[in-house]
């Protein structure tokens, strides 16, 4: 019932503001219309009129006879508009004729005026001033519209009655017989069927619930056909969910293992450029003390001869191997000494990132290692490397972790920033935060840069623009895994398309403490 007289009301309040709403802006808008034009009509009758007048009473005022001007103005009186006449001598106080009526409360704003002289022989004589109003053309106006405005509120009555009895008839009555029949639906009573008449569409929507009720019937037979075999069907597929389980746990251990192997080998693969680079480097002084061990075993085997066959020796002989000797010593002490540093160097790099052990460290000088063992990779090519590094920035973390992540960075400025490239640089740059509890560690290359794409999935595992082509995708993934999860930092990726890459690592001085699942955390 709430329903029903819910939908009365709507369709009351619609057609209110359909017809009622419509009628009331069409009425306005004809009264400010009709307003308007009856002031326009007004003006032009009144300049008429007036400029009639001015030369109708131009006698009588000649002949100074007021009674013969008398009903001249009284004859306008019989129109309504008329509000007011009078006739001035320009002599004169007192007015040479002059009628008026009472105005209405309403009326002066519809009042127009108009004055003219009254002339004679070209000369003015009077000045004839005309009052005029709009209200009785307004008024007769308004009277209409208030017919129209009942005629409206009749029509509207008889719509709204013959609506609602068509309503009441062909939607009510309808739709009160299928809300019961959904309520008996809901109740699970589906036994009794639903008719409506007619063909409209809440006919359709009948003939849709009651093709539903039977489906619902049959579907209820089909579950009770199917309630004894349920259990045995349930248990069939536990049975196949808990080996499809068992799968899929087995896979992810396969998975979890095959990225660790991945992780690993990535990790050696970093440490391995790092043996090629050093060993690439030893050469040259290793070489050097070759040559030099090799020419002073010439000179020291003519010395032996000289000495066996007791050739005598001159004095300059003696003191050309004392030379060469010493020159040969000091050429051997500094190649075998950059030899020894080379291998110090890397000792210690090589060591942190296998053992991965937390110590104090100065971050310069870790860099310093770092770019040493990473500077043969550029050393032949026209790429250069270039630091900017504060000095004395003490650090309680894993240099080790921080060497991989250095190392990664710069060779991958080199495989990737610096492709198709005749020259660029590397800049390396670290400084205090502007917490002061934190070191802001930057890797800055002028190669080609990326686009979006790419940087957004640049920290993605598997994720590589050389795939095929020797790369793994895990070197970035690596890096931001270190720095997130062992030191305990935050890294940013700064790039556009051809416009560089700049790598923005932010640190704590003081590393967090790595709990036992910081080594899952890598993988």
């Amino acid at each position: 019932m709430f329903e029903r007289a819910s939908l009365r009301y709507a369709v009351i309040v619609a057609l209110l503001i359909g017809l009622l709403v419509p009628t009331a802006l069409v009425l306005l808008y004809d009264a400010q219309k009709t307003r308007r034009t009856a002031l326009e009509d007004l003006k032009r009758d009144l300049v008429r009129t007036t400029e009639v007048m001015s030369l109708s009473l131009a006698e009588p005022v000649w002949q100074v006879s007021p009674d013969l001007a008398e009903p001249m103005i009284k004859a306008q009186f019989d129109d309504p508009r008329f509000v007011s006449v009078v006739v001035r001598e320009p002599s004169n106080v007192a007015p040479f004729q002059e009628l008026r009526r009472k105005l209405a409360a309403n009326e002066p704003d519809l009042t127009l005026s108009e004055s003219r002289p009254v002339l004679r022989d070209g000369r003015k004589i009077a000045e004839l001033t005309v009052e005029m109003s709009a209200a009785p053309l307004l008024e007769t106006k308004q009277a209409e519209m208030l017919r129209t405005l009942w005629r409206s509120f009749l029509t509207l009555t008889l719509s709204s009655a013959l609506i609602l009895w068509v309503m009441q008839r062909r939607v009510l009555q309808p739709m009160t017989q299928m809300t019961q029949a959904a309520e008996a639906l809901a109740a699970g009573q589906l036994q009794q069927p639903l008719k409506l008449g007619g063909s409209d569409e809440i006919a359709r929507v009948g003939q849709a619930m009651e093709h539903m009720r039977q489906s619902l019937l049959q579907a209820f037979d089909a579950l009770r056909e199917h309630a004894n075999t349920l259990e045995e069907q349930v248990e069939q597929r536990t049975a196949e969910l808990t080996t499809s389980n068992a799968d899929l746990t087995q896979a992810l251990a396969n998975l979890k293992t095959a990225q660790h192997e991945l992780v690993e080998s990535e990790k050696l693969a970093s440490l391995g450029r790092l043996v090629a680079g050093v060993a690439h480097e030893l050469n040259t002084p290793l070489g050097n003390s070759l040559t030099v061990v090799s020419s002073l075993e010439d000179r020291y085997k003519q010395l032996d001869e000289m000495l066996a066959n007791n050739t005598p020796m001159r004095r300059s002989v003696l003191e050309d191997l004392v030379r060469d000797t010493r020159r040969g010593q000091d050429i051997l002490q500094r190649n075998v000494q950059k030899a020894a540093d080379l291998v110090r160097d890397f000792k210690r790099v090589a060591i942190d990132q296998t053992t991965d052990s937390r110590r104090d460290f100065e971050l310069d000088r870790v860099i310093e290692d770092v770019l040493v063992l990473v500077e043969p990779s550029f050393k032949h090519t026209p790429f250069l490397i270039k630091t900017e590094l504060t000095r004395g920035i003490a650090m309680s973390s894993y240099p080790g972790s921080l060497g991989q992540v250095l190392t990664n960075l710069l060779i991958n400025a080199l495989v990737h920033g610096f492709e198709g490239r005749e020259q660029g640089q590397v800049l390396v740059r670290c400084m205090y935060g502007s917490s002061g509890e934190e070191v802001e560690l930057s890797v800055e290359d002028d190669g080609r840069g990326m686009d979006e794409s790419v940087r957004r999935r640049i920290f993605d595992p598997f994720f590589t623009t050389k795939l095929g082509t020797g790369g793994s995708g895990l070197g970035m993934h690596i890096v931001h895994n270190i720095v997130t999860h062992v030191l305990g930092g935050q890294i940013e990726v700064i790039s556009s398309v051809g416009q560089g890459t700049r790598m923005v690592m932010r640190l704590p001085l003081n590393a967090p403490q790595r709990s036992g699942g910081s080594e899952d955390a890598l993988h």
